[in-house]
């Protein structure tokens, strides 16, 4: 299964806020420049592949340079985090 993050996981990730991340996602889907392995569900709540993630990145940068966000908006997108998942099984996967 891949993993996928939510809107918030991706806004914390590039550290920037929800709706700046909302926004380069709307945007891109229009596009069609998302892999199918993003969707949409329930309405407005996202699920984006990782490979997606710098598409996203990419398109705040682009965004940021052309001056369609605010400048508070941007505070850094050189970098992802990122996320690890645990399983709660031990050492020796039992």
């Amino acid at each position: 299964m891949t993993t996928r993050f939510s809107l918030a996981e991706l806004a914390d990730m590039l550290n920037v806020p929800v709706q700046v991340v909302r926004r380069a996602v709307e945007a891109l889907a229009r596009e069609e420049a998302l892999t199918a392995e993003s969707f949409q569900y329930m309405d407005r709540n996202w699920r984006i592949a990782p490979s997606d993630v710098k598409r996203v990145q990419e398109w705040i940068a682009c965004a940021h340079q052309r001056g369609q966000l605010e400048p508070a908006a941007v505070r850094r997108t050189s970098h992802v985090k990122r996320k690890q998942v645990l399983s709660d099984s031990g050492p020796d996967g039992v």
